[in-house]
């Protein structure tokens, strides 16, 4: 994947996001995301091949948990194995550059920088599409139950209203 590929994604999913998210999460998405993207990136940058294995994958699994908070999701396993297999596939060829000198090392940053911002804002925009499905859930259920509950009062005060109600029809 070039460099191109990953200012896609980044680009696609943030607008994206502009649909999904308040101004707030766009906001907590942006600093979780160019946090974790700088930690990988500097860690990428580690001249030596694997060394940047260790705190890349703890950047960018904080990252996760960071985005999961902002939106209130729990993290599985499942999501986690998930991000560690899409920076995964990136390892092989940015340890690959490492043993270009300098060129190298600053390629490796670049790419694990780029991966991490664009599994970053994916992450993000599933987890708003997550949040505003299970918000929109809540909010017709609340709307059902206070629906429920105005019909139940008026069928009460119907039944009160005739028991109390005085029969006319016999006066004479």
């Amino acid at each position: 994947m070039s460099k191109t590929d990953y200012k896609k994604i980044i680009k696609d999913k943030r607008l994206e996001a502009g649909k999904l998210m308040t101004e707030d999460q766009i906001v907590k998405c942006n600093v979780a995301i160019h946090t974790a993207a700088v930690a990988a990136g500097a860690s990428g940058a580690i001249p030596i091949p694997v060394a940047d294995a260790i705190p890349m994958s703890a950047a960018q699994v904080t990252m996760v948990i960071a985005l999961g908070k902002i939106f209130g999701q729990k993290i599985t396993d499942s999501t986690a194995k998930g991000l560690l297999g899409a920076a995964a596939s990136t390892f092989v060829g940015r340890e690959l550059f490492k043993f270009i000198p300098v060129v190298g090392w600053i390629t490796s940053a670049g790419i694990a920088a780029g991966v991490t911002e664009a599994v970053g804002w994916t992450v993000a925009v599933d987890f708003a599409k997550t949040y505003r499905t299970e918000y929109e859930r809540k909010k017709n259920a609340a709307d059902a139950a206070s629906a429920y509950a105005e019909a139940e009062y008026y069928k009460e005060s119907a039944k009160h209203s005739d028991e109390t109600a005085e029969d006319f029809g016999d006066e004479e």
